[in-house]
Parts: structure tokens; C-alpha cells; sequence
């Protein structure tokens, strides 16, 4: 790579979208890695289920208070420079976890990194979105989920060798975190565009989950199954009877299936059409469950099951930000981005708060029955809604 594309203006879009995706991955991997540490060691604090969901809950609860703030933020500070700070902060909350391993501690601090985490996927994923070329969005998007997905297989590695005790992990997810902010300031290129007064306030929100729900449907699917992947299959796994290393690289198969399977998705949307492609997506998220009761604790087949069933539903939020992208442009794509991620926010929220008492109650496949009855209600809707509009 020559030094002309880190000076040439003709390369600074690539250079944004780089930072952006280069930031996703190293995030991705933190974020994988501390949310199945976190249920194991609340497991080994508690034993119970409903204790991991609920705390799974408080991010998505901080996502849902943070998220009709971030368009007013974006407003009024760069771009750049409000993810790199938000970036830093969730560094600096993760030393705290081992250091006070007390419950009620867990979820104030839980609830703080939400709210970070929340600004830093709001701002960059609006941001993926406004420099990207119409014509190749959906693929775009699909290199940004295929590198959040990378993070996510790596973070589940990383799971295997460290494991859930001790200082280890903690470091690695504080130098990842902090890690994600360095393409950030070195990759310089067009910014965030700022949203007007108009579109930075909570009924710009609204108005824009009004005009695209099938777009912040997906968001809402994928919302609550992958915080239930990520918060209480580790459990799920351990219940059947895998080990820690077992259940590291049932999480790697999952997030290695978003790794390949959403560029070819991507593509496939830009193609044949985004609303299309998540329907078949929604589809597998609706067998993909009763696919794993069925194979049950055999690795191979787990992990194979695993790598399908979470790269298809990983496409919902590459598919949910296409559609996001083909509604909005310039400053009023913050105000839907932000609607989109609250949806991520509601299902990260009520996803493992039914999931992990389900899953205490019909010990463990409630677990499943709930992860495949919320996509039925999706396609559900997604079918009414085809119906309806073709009547008119």
C-alpha cells in the first residue's frame, strides 16, 4: 500500500470506511469475549439463570435510555472524536469488573459500558452508512458485520485459551477496546455528517421507525437473539454438559458463520433485494433452534448448526442497515440509525430477560422455544405486511 493513500483526498472515503471496520473487529472481539465471561462468572456467583439474563438486560436497558441522545450528540461534537472518547470509557470500566466482583456492582457498570458501546455503533455504523456508494451498500455493510463478526469469532478464541477466570481475559478486552480507537485517529477521511435540529431530536426517531419497520423489526430480531447467543448459550452449553473450551468454540462457530456468511449476503441483497434476503433469514432463525435441540452436545454437528444458524441471523443487522440506508441520506440517517439501534436495544433487553428464566423453568431448551418463537413473530409481521401492501 503506497503512502499516497494515507495523504491522496481520492482515497479518503476507503480510508473512513476502513477505520470504521478495522474499529468494528477489534471491538467485536472485546464484546464477544467480556459478555460470555461476564455469564460464566455471574454463573459461578449465582447459579441462576434469570441473574445472567437480567444482567444481559441493564446493557440493553442503557441502550434504550442512551440511544435518543446520540443524534443530539453527533449535533453538536465531531464525529470522530465522540467515538474515540466512548471508545477510552469502556476501556476504562473493565478493570472494575474483576476488582469488585459483587452483583449489584456488575450491572451499575454493565449499564455505564451499554451506554458507551451505545454512542459507538450509533455514530459509526451512521457514519458506514452516509460515505458508502448507494449501489453497493448492502455489500459494504456486509464487510463492516463480516469484520464485527471476525471480532466476535476471535473474542470466542480468545474465551477458549484464557478462560472465564482470573485477570486474563479482563486485560484482553481493556486493550481491545482501547485498541479500536487508534484507526480511528490515524485514518484520516470524510467525517460524520451532522444532523440538522430537526433530526436530532426523539420524534426524528420515531418518524423514521414509522417509515422503515421492517428495517427496525430486524433490528429488534437480531437485538435479542444475539444478546441471548452471547449472555446464555455459554450457560445453555455448560447445562448440556460442554466445557469451557467447548462452549469457546461453539461462540467461535457462531460468529464465524457471520464472518462468511455476510459478504455473500450482502451481495445477494444488492442484487435480488434486502427485504427478500432477510426474510430467508428470519426463516433460519426460526428452525435454526429446534436444529440444536435435535443435535444436542455432538461438537461437530453443534458447530456446524451454530455456524449457519448465527450467520443468517447476524444478516438481519446487515440487511436491517441496508434497508435503513435506502430510506434516509445525509443528517437524518443518524435519527434512523438511532431508531435502529434502540430496536437492537428493546430486543437485547426483553430477548434474556424471557430467555433465562425460560430456560430455568424448562431447563435448558426453554432457551430454544424462545429464540425461534421471536423470529416466527417477525415473519409473522413480515408476511402480513407483504400481504397488506399488495391488497392496496
Amino acid at each position: 500500500m503506497s503512502l499516497a493513500f494515507f495523504t491522496s483526498e481520492l482515497h479518503g472515503r476507503a480510508r473512513s470506511l476502513i477505520a470504521a471496520i478495522i474499529c468494528a473487529a477489534l471491538v467485536g472481539c472485546g464484546f464477544t469475549l467480556l459478555m460470555p465471561v461476564m455469564a460464566l462468572n455471574l454463573e459461578a456467583m449465582t447459579g441462576s439463570g434469570m441473574i445472567v439474563g437480567l444482567n444481559g438486560a441493564a446493557a440493553a436497558l442503557s441502550t434504550i435510555i442512551a440511544t435518543p441522545f446520540v443524534p443530539r450528540l453527533m449535533s453538536v461534537l465531531p464525529g470522530r472524536q465522540l467515538i474515540v472518547a466512548c471508545l477510552l470509557i469502556t476501556a476504562a470500566t473493565v478493570p472494575f469488573f474483576p476488582l469488585f466482583p459483587n452483583v449489584a456492582f456488575w450491572f451499575a457498570m454493565r449499564f455505564a459500558m451499554g451506554m458507551t458501546m451505545t454512542v459507538v455503533f450509533v455514530a459509526s455504523e451512521t457514519w458506514i452508512n452516509q460515505i458508502a456508494p448507494k449501489e453497493r451498500r448492502a455489500t459494504i455493510l456486509g464487510l463492516y458485520a463480516t469484520a464485527l463478526a471476525g471480532g466476535f469469532g476471535a473474542g470466542g478464541l480468545m474465551l477458549a485459551a484464557f478462560g472465564s477466570t482470573g485477570w486474563g481475559p479482563w486485560i484482553a478486552a481493556f486493550c481491545l477496546f482501547a485498541g479500536g480507537s487508534i484507526p480511528i485517529m490515524l485514518l484520516r477521511g470524510p467525517g460524520i455528517q451532522k444532523p440538522d435540529a430537526e433530526s436530532a431530536g426523539f420524534s426524528a426517531m420515531i418518524k423514521a421507525a414509522g417509515y422503515a419497520p421492517a428495517a427496525i423489526g430486524a433490528g429488534l430480531l437480531f437485538g435479542a437473539t444475539e444478546t441471548i447467543f452471547f449472555s446464555l448459550f455459554p450457560v445453555y452449553g455448560e447445562r448440556i454438559g460442554l466445557i469451557d473450551t467447548s462452549i469457546g468454540f461453539m461462540m467461535a462457530a457462531g460468529a464465524l458463520g457471520g464472518i462468511f456468511l455476510q459478504a455473500p449476503l450482502g451481495r445477494l441483497a444488492d442484487q435480488v433485494g434486502r427485504l427478500r434476503v432477510a426474510v430467508v433469514a428470519t426463516c433460519m432463525c426460526v428452525i435454526g433452534p429446534a436444529l440444536i435441540f435435535h443435535v444436542g452436545a455432538t461438537p461437530a454437528a453443534l458447530y456446524a448448526v451454530m455456524f449457519i444458524y448465527v450467520g443468517t441471523a447476524t444478516g438481519l443487522y446487515t440487511l436491517g442497515l441496508a434497508l435503513i440506508g435506502e430510506r434516509f441520506d445525509g443528517g437524518s440517517m443518524a435519527a434512523a440509525n438511532a431508531a435502529f439501534v434502540m430496536a437492537y436495544g428493546v430486543g437485547s433487553l426483553f430477548g434474556p430477560a424471557i430467555g433465562g428464566p425460560t430456560m430455568d423453568v424448562i431447563n435448558p431448551h426453554g432457551l430454544l422455544i424462545v429464540t425461534s418463537g421471536m423470529a416466527m413473530a417477525y415473519l409473522a409481521f413480515l408476511t402480513l405486511r407483504h400481504f397488506t401492501r399488495k391488497a392496496r
